[in-house]
């Protein structure tokens, strides 16, 4: 799982070398529409759309994983998962959009549950004769959550139903009872940060490693990502005694009370 940062950052690099050096141009100019892509499964197909931003043709290369053995490799992926993703290569004209369309093959994966794919999206610009020029791949990664139908309980109201518990010594403890993945951020208890991000599966649990400062009653507050990418905040008063759930938290309305 590690592969991926380091490909982001020696991308990173690379493209502050083509910022800096004359006559050399700087490729990254496709955009999804989204961060993430909700597959319900009431439907036949999802789709997520791309824009090319630049005037320049690209080579688009668009491929589908399983999260939980995911390398990022086109070359090891497609035979196993019951999903087809069209088209898996096109070109995209300049200023010019494409449709991704995910295809269910209608068995294959858990019903009983959310399951956690990756959607890879290779841009590859096209070289032009006669010009000094460096061309970098870029390639991005969204999270694809297939969501079965009849799922028990609302996916909007899974943070809200996440339980916490804070034993005298630590660590804080998190517990998802739902059939619903959840992305959280910016965890904090008593003001500090224990996590900057972490997702956490249907029935999974997680840990967090607490400061020694941090015994007794405290706060807890953490922002949770809904279906279309925003945060929405969430507090709750935890003491250790039993677990507890947060409530959304809006500090637009000044007449709610604090956690």
């Amino acid at each position: 799982m590690k592969r991926p940062v380091v490909w982001i950052v020696v991308v990173y690099l690379l493209l502050t070398l083509l910022i800096s050096v004359p006559g050399l141009k700087a490729f990254g100019a496709v955009s999804l529409t989204g961060t993430r892509l909700i597959f319900d499964g009431r439907f036949a197909e999802a789709s997520i759309a791309l824009t090319n931003r630049s005037d320049q043709p690209v080579l688009i290369q668009a491929w589908l994983t399983d999260a939980r053995d995911d390398d990022g490799d086109p070359g090891k992926v497609g035979g196993e998962l019951p999903f087809v993703l069209t088209p898996p290569l096109s070109q995209l004209d300049g200023q010019g959009k494409q449709v991704l369309r995910l295809m269910y093959q209608g068995s294959g994966i858990a019903q009983d549950k959310e399951s956690l794919l990756h959607l890879y999206v290779l841009e590859i610009p096209r070289r032009v004769e006669g010009q000094n020029q460096l061309s970098i791949a870029i390639r991005q990664r969204i999270n694809v959550f297939y969501r079965p139908a009849g799922l028990p309980g609302d996916p909007a109201e899974t943070p809200s139903l996440l339980r916490w518990t804070l034993p005298a010594n630590g660590p804080l403890r998190i517990s998802n009872p739902t059939a619903f993945h959840v992305a959280l951020q910016n965890v904090q208890v008593g003001g500090v940060e224990l996590s900057d991000y972490l997702l956490l599966a249907p029935g999974a649990n997680h840990e967090f490693a607490l400061p020694a400062s941090n015994a007794g009653p405290q706060r807890l507050s953490f922002s949770a990502l809904t279906d279309y990418g925003a945060a929405r905040a969430y507090c709750a008063p935890i003491d250790g005694r039993e677990p507890v759930s947060a409530r959304l938290h809006d500090p637009v309305f000044p007449q709610q009370k604090e956690c």
